[in-house]
């Protein structure tokens, strides 16, 4: 996860999906089949993705326990990609989102901007790597119900983590940076005709306990609680043309962590939202989507 630290971080809007219209008859859904389709799809998504950049706003705000600002916002902007690898190793396929970044407050970015807390990795995951068939078999997945959206029926699926691995916390000055792997469940929102996904949560399982370390400039070793860090993504269609294809990509991404303990501020938020998508075509020119 990004390092955390007392900086801006940015303001929630939620995470709810539009309202749906309820069928009295959803179609019956097999679980271990959709998986099926909705690997499939990401695999082949990928495939097509890895050509298309898009810009990326990041807006970073952070609030005091009573929701009262603290410190001015950032906007931070990025060009952004995928680089899909269908070997990976070990035969497991990967994908990676790379950033490079444009802005910062309207201004060039200083050396100091790139691994800020709060920000983007330079190089992450993408958040629907989990539902990638070999990412798959980490998760217990479970379907939770079936509803009609705009006539199409959606399904929602929960997914738990099998196994957690011990939490790991590198310091760079006031900045912890977190790596729970296993820790993370959530619920996914997918078409359960084309197997695409509509939107993405995901939650912290548990609290995280972590203690500052020996060499802190204050000399202490206070302990702080991850009490949590929850996202929403969330897509969209987009169209191309030469040649004409249209694959779902996102719109937004909503995050928020709250703390307690050490000297870290309690909530911080953080909104991504995605435009500009244009794909690389032959000699290196660049194609706009239309309307974008």
């Amino acid at each position: 996860m990004p390092a955390l630290r007392p900086l801006p971080a940015l303001l929630w809007t939620g995470l709810l999906l539009a309202p749906v219209a309820l069928s009295a008859q959803t179609p019956a859904v097999d679980l271990d089949a959709l998986l099926g389709r909705i690997g499939d799809r990401l695999e082949r998504y990928f495939q097509r993705a890895q050509s298309i950049v898009s810009t990326e706003t990041v807006w970073v705000r952070s609030f005091d326990r009573g929701m009262r600002p603290r410190g001015r916002p950032r906007r931070l902007e990025y060009e952004q990609r995928v680089e899909w690898d269908a070997t990976g190793a070990d035969g497991v396929p990967s994908v990676r989102v790379m950033r490079e970044l444009l802005s910062v407050n309207g201004r060039p970015p200083g050396p100091d901007d790139e691994n800020a807390c709060l920000v983007p990795e330079a190089e992450g995951d993408d958040p629907l790597s989990v539902l990638l068939p070999a990412r798959q078999v980490e998760f217990d997945f479970r379907l939770r119900d079936v509803e009609i959206v705009d006539g199409r029926p959606v399904a929602r699926l929960s997914f738990t983590p099998l196994d957690a691995q011990p939490g790991e916390v590198e310091w760079d000055g006031d900045c912890a940076r977190i790596d729970l792997e296993g820790w993370y469940g959530g619920d996914a929102w997918v078409d359960v005709g084309s197997g695409d996904v509509l939107r993405l949560d995901e939650h912290l399982t548990r609290p995280f306990e972590f203690r500052e370390p020996l060499d802190r400039p204050r000399g202490s070793r206070r302990w702080s609680r991850l009490q949590r860090d929850d996202a929403s993504t969330r897509y969209e269609r987009i169209a191309f043309e030469n040649p004409d294809e249209t694959l779902m990509l996102p719109r937004s991404i909503e995050r928020n962590w709250a703390i307690d303990g050490g000297g870290f501020i309690p909530r911080y938020f953080r909104t991504q939202q995605f435009s500009n998508y244009r794909r690389f075509v032959t000699g290196g020119r660049l194609v706009d989507a239309p309307g974008r």
